[in-house]
């Protein structure tokens, strides 16, 4: 090999456990000097991370040759906490690391030392990592909030106290706090650094003054279950429990104050123009489309526009383009209710709770019944969700009304429940074979799937809050067809949906039993059901059309087109292959 051409090693990701306990090794390495001291008087930061848990610690330092003592402290606190002893520690050549001092407190505690190579830093990756990324969420909430930089210290605490209670361990699943203190963490007490707060004085004035100071919000003590706040009152840090806090962004409250009046007039203006221009823009629709893909877009030589996802004639999407089009979307609520009173406050939500009932119609679910004694009558509730396209722009607002299942008594009310779901492998091997032979996929969706399943069962539920029968306000629905939230409802949906398609020839898989897959001579469609959505696709296009045709007649679907959004995989179909993001 010619000695021009020497690259250094790659380094691989680990997809197994180093350690099979917390403490067995500890990464350690030390970040600094910042340019301004903190508040209290340090410049460097150590970091100390558990190989098993990832659990962190940070430690904050005057100089460098503090690491030894600063550990050695730490060492004897986490390992009287655990009841054992630190099996093996891990750092790089740094003299604040290798020297006397660490060497004989290995050597009389049995502690394993273990270094880096020279000028490689991808050996100890798990704390570098870690240093990088408390380092950039520290310096994310300083420069967010206009906060001095001698607060550095206490940015990089809270970063370091949320990093262990909110990351997911690989491979365990599981946090960091839950792995090394056997117990899932509470994370209710989590508040926006930062904010506005107010502090009570104790009875620490004189009476006449306010009961409490205004403060900012610096983070959580790690000595004890208090908060961490700046009194802007007596210019200290003060660590309280009894503390509230205000979470609004004032800068955006002060910016829409002083403009409302200027900004509200803007929207009237522009909500005008929109209403005059609507029929213009529908007559000429086809004409800005056609003008659009005459657009010549500029690219690099070695990239495919066959390898992009998505419509680069589209154009880039700004901030303030979206804020535009979500302030204008006149048809579609912007508000996810949280209660039935508020969703009848919205005409929005009305007309979807609506269109709900009118499905219960259209699909003959219930008769309303009078309420007898003996019944075991089953409550009903709205459930309100806001649907979003793949830029996260809402596109459509739900309303489903569910039964509360938790109410069901097993042998009264229900007695099967099992009902086979597609797994996201067997999607991805569908896609797999379907780009092997040469044909695309296609989706579409069943409108009110359950509503389609009928029960054996005799359920009685309650009538939908908000809709309820002025005339006879004391009847109870008797159940046709399975609802949302009924333990049964997903399988008596697979059994009519199973039903069907084999009535039509088609076979169930042996081992998955999603996939229905049928032959018609040297050709073949599969289809692969996930609930209420439904993937095909053929080697003959005629076979696509009469099962489209099939499920239009039996149930009521919605006809979704080429796959290209599922199971959140962005899905795009080329004839040189499929391409997932």
């Amino acid at each position: 090999m010619s000695k021009g051409k020497q690259t250094k090693t790659s380094f691989k990701q680990k997809q197994f456990l180093s350690t099979t306990r917390p403490l067995e090794m500890l990464h350690m390495d030390l970040f600094g000097p910042s340019r301004t001291m903190s508040i209290g008087g340090n410049y460097y930061g150590l970091v100390v991370v558990d190989d098993f848990s990832r659990y962190t610690w940070t430690l904050f330092l005057v100089t460098k040759d503090q690491a030894f003592s600063a550990f050695m402290k730490l060492a004897k606190i986490i390992q009287n906490e655990k009841n054992c002893s630190i099996a093996a520690i891990k750092t790089d050549h740094g003299r604040e690391f290798q020297n006397e001092n660490f060497e004989m407190f290995c050597e009389k505690f049995g502690i394993q030392h273990n270094f880096s190579a020279p000028r490689t830093p991808q050996q100890n990756e798990v704390v570098e990592r870690k240093n990088r990324a408390l380092e950039e969420i520290a310096r994310t909430l300083l420069n967010e909030t206009n906060f001095p930089k001698y607060l550095w210290a206490d940015a990089v605490n809270t970063a370091c106290y949320v990093l262990n209670r909110v990351l997911i361990r690989p491979i365990l699943k599981k946090t960091p706090y839950e792995l090394f203190k056997g117990r899932k963490p509470n994370i209710s007490h989590f508040r926006v650094f930062g904010c506005k707060c107010f502090i009570l004085n104790n009875g620490k004035d004189n009476l006449g003054n306010s009961k409490a100071d205004e403060g900012i919000f610096l983070g959580y003590s790690s000595q004890s279950h208090a908060y961490r706040a700046y009194n802007k009152r007596t210019m200290l840090i003060e660590e309280t429990v009894h503390i509230t806090f205000d979470e609004t962004n004032q800068k955006m409250q002060d910016k829409h104050k002083n403009s409302a009046d200027d900004e509200e007039t803007r929207r009237l203006q522009k909500l005008t123009e929109i209403v005059e221009e609507q029929n213009k823009e529908l007559d000429t629709a086809e004409l800005d489309t056609a003008k659009r893909e005459t657009v010549e877009w500029r690219v690099p030589r070695n990239l495919s526009l066959d390898n992009v996802i998505g419509q680069i004639n589209k154009g880039v999407s700004t901030r303030n383009s979206l804020n535009l089009l979500c302030e204008h979307m006149a048809f579609v609520s912007q508000i996810e209710p949280k209660t039935v009173q508020e969703a009848l406050n919205d005409s929005n939500w009305i007309s979807v709770m609506q269109e709900e009932l009118n499905q219960f119609t259209r699909n003959d679910v219930w008769s309303l019944v009078p309420k007898t004694s003996g019944m075991n009558v089953i409550g009903t509730k709205w459930v309100f969700r806001n649907k979003m396209d793949e830029q996260g722009i809402i596109v459509r607002n739900k309303a489903r009304l569910v039964a509360k299942g938790y109410n069901q008594e097993e042998g009264i009310d229900y007695d099967e429940t099992y009902a086979p779901v597609a797994r996201i492998e067997a999607v991805r091997l569908l896609l797999a074979y379907a780009c092997l032979s040469g044909f695309k996929l296609f989706q579409m969706d069943v409108k009110s799937a359950f509503l389609n399943g009928f029960i054996n069962e005799e359920v009685y539920v309650t009538q939908p809050p908000g809709f309820e029968d002025h005339k006879l306000p004391g009847h109870v629905y008797k159940l046709k067809k399975a609802l949302y939230g009924l333990k049964q409802a997903p399988r008596q949906w697979y059994e009519r949906l199973s039903n069907f398609l084999l009535s039509k020839n088609y076979q169930r898989g042996q081992v998955d039993k999603t996939l229905f897959i049928k032959n018609s001579e040297n050709d073949i469609i599969l289809v692969q059901v996930y609930v209420d959505d439904i993937i095909f696709g053929s080697t003959n296009e005629l076979l696509c059309q009469e099962f489209v045709l099939d499920m239009q007649g039996e149930f009521e679907m919605s006809m979704m087109g080429e796959l290209n959004y599922f199971l959140g995989l962005q899905i795009k179909q080329l004839q040189n292959g499929t391409f997932l993001n």
